[in-house]
């Protein structure tokens, strides 16, 4: 065989072993924030149109007119999240999923009703702390495959064997201001301002570790029955960091009651946009130059608006509620201003990607996605008593939330673009709380997400790796709060 020949078959074994880089962003929370306190996912976060302790900003804003003393609130979360992906093509046999814990503080604030009123309305104001995402995720594959290569080496083969070591840290919170006030005796209105600005909360800013390690082996047969190996081994390790994150956006809420036993909420998040610093290393096998590209960039938040029902029951012991939410997930998207992706430049203008899976706008859209939520809570009061020191509650909840993805499906060649289909998520939760001589309430929660056969856009390059590509998603979440009274 010629040394061209040869030559040839190695540059096509090196298109093999970069052609599986391409790696996927994620926000490993649900991408869609619910609001916080471990009474209020203790009922699957069905609580738009309860509101009514000290994290009601957090769900509707509103509801802090019904407080009637100063309220103290902290909500300290645990997470465990694992991905199974045992039944998923290409991988190594002892790939049997992967898992995280996450510990932090969630949400802290603290609430004042106003000592005076206006025209006898109540004015109530807070000032909150809200963990809203956590991007912390780690991954370790690997995987190999065998794939036919056409054109001028038909007949030929390669295999390509991957070792990816994946790891993101970091957060998103906003500080809070709120208030709200009665504009009569059944109606409130409320409006909060989210502050998302990492001078203020030092914590702001996620960055990721991507190392590829990647050997791709290519056979053709020989005219005279034998044949020829090309061997190309290497590694492209990429660093990500996004930091200086600035922006503002505004969360507005309602609450009607139209009677004493039932009560109508409704809360809309606006859409935002924030100013990122971002700056990415890219080092790839021996002997080349490291690739450094630092852009300022714009992601555009999507915005949400959520309606709810709570009907609480004539013994004042049971209340059950129904939440429905929208998040226009079709209007999340990262610009980057330089007109490129990562490294790669584009044709025309501002590269535009989806933050879900790193790809193209175009190649990754996302349809809108609906949460319900439905909840109960029991509260034993005991009719006999005119004062209980010890006031106990049980709490559970069932919900449908959905991950937004790409939708994309699998074809001969890899993954066909996809029509923005989410990924389907449920849960479970259960909650205890105990109010103590009315002063201290402390509150738990459980809740248990899954989803199955979701994340294919993990391995976002569309090429044979990501066909057949799916994971088993499990997520354990903890929360314990207390309210304080004064």
């Amino acid at each position: 065989m010629s040394r061209a020949w040869r030559l040839s078959l190695c540059s096509l074994a090196a298109v093999c072993l970069f052609g599986a880089a391409a790696w996927s962003q994620d926000i490993n929370s649900s991408p869609s924030p619910v609001g916080s306190g471990a009474r209020a996912l203790g009922m699957g976060g069905a609580f738009i149109a309860i509101a009514d302790d000290a994290t009601a900003a957090s769900w509707n804003p509103a509801g802090l007119t019904q407080l009637e003393r100063p309220e103290l609130s902290l909500v300290y979360s645990w997470k465990r999240f694992g991905e199974d992906f045992s039944n998923t093509p290409h991988l190594s046999p002892y790939e049997d999923g992967f898992s995280i814990n996450l510990d932090d503080i969630n949400y802290a604030s603290f609430v004042y009703p106003l000592p005076w009123t206006l025209l006898g309305r109540n004015f109530v104001v807070s000032l909150n702390y809200q963990r809203k995402y956590d991007f912390d995720r780690s991954l370790n594959l690997r995987f190999r495959d065998l794939n036919p290569i056409l054109g001028p080496f038909a007949g030929a083969s390669s295999v390509v064997a991957s070792q990816v070591d994946y790891e993101q840290k970091g957060s998103l919170s906003a500080l809070s201001p709120a208030f709200a006030f009665e504009v009569t005796d059944r109606l409130s209105l409320g409006l909060a301002v989210n502050i998302w600005d990492s001078s203020l909360l030092g914590g702001n800013g996620w960055e990721t570790s991507t190392e590829r390690h990647t050997t791709a082996q290519t056979f053709i047969n020989l005219r005279d029955g034998g044949f020829f190996s090309g061997l190309v081994t290497g590694y492209w390790n990429t660093y990500e960091k996004y930091e200086d994150v600035k922006g503002i956006n505004y969360t507005f809420g309602l609450l009607y009651k139209p009677t004493e036993r039932l009560s109508i909420g409704a809360v809309y998040h606006t859409a935002f946009s924030t100013d990122v610093k971002y700056t990415r290393l890219d080092r790839l096998s021996q002997g080349l130059v490291p690739m450094r590209y630092v852009s300022d960039l714009r992601i555009e938040w999507p915005g949400a608006i959520g309606v709810g029902a709570a009907y609480r029951f004539p013994n004042d012991k049971l209340t059950l509620s129904l939440d429905v939410t929208r998040r226009n997930w079709d209007r999340f998207v990262q610009i980057d201003r330089r007109g490129t992706i990562g490294m790669f430049p584009t044709r025309n203008g501002a590269a535009r990607t989806s933050p879900i899976t790193g790809m193209d706008k175009w190649h990754s859209p996302h349809d809108p996605t609906y949460t319900v939520r439905l909840g109960a809570e029991y509260v034993f009061i005991n009719p006999k008593k005119a004062k209980q020191d010890y006031l106990p509650s049980l709490r559970a909840g069932l919900f449908y939330d959905p991950e937004p993805a790409s939708g994309r499906r699998d074809a001969w060649w890899g993954v066909k673009r996809g029509g923005g289909d989410p990924d389907d998520y449920y849960g479970v939760a259960l909650g205890a709380g105990l109010l103590v001589k009315n002063r201290v309430n402390i509150d738990i929660a459980y809740q248990y997400r899954w989803g199955t056969n979701v994340r294919k856009d993990t391995l976002a390059d569309g090429g044979v790796f990501e066909r057949g590509f799916s994971a088993d998603v499990e997520q354990h979440l903890l929360y314990l709060s207390t309210v304080i009274y004064f």
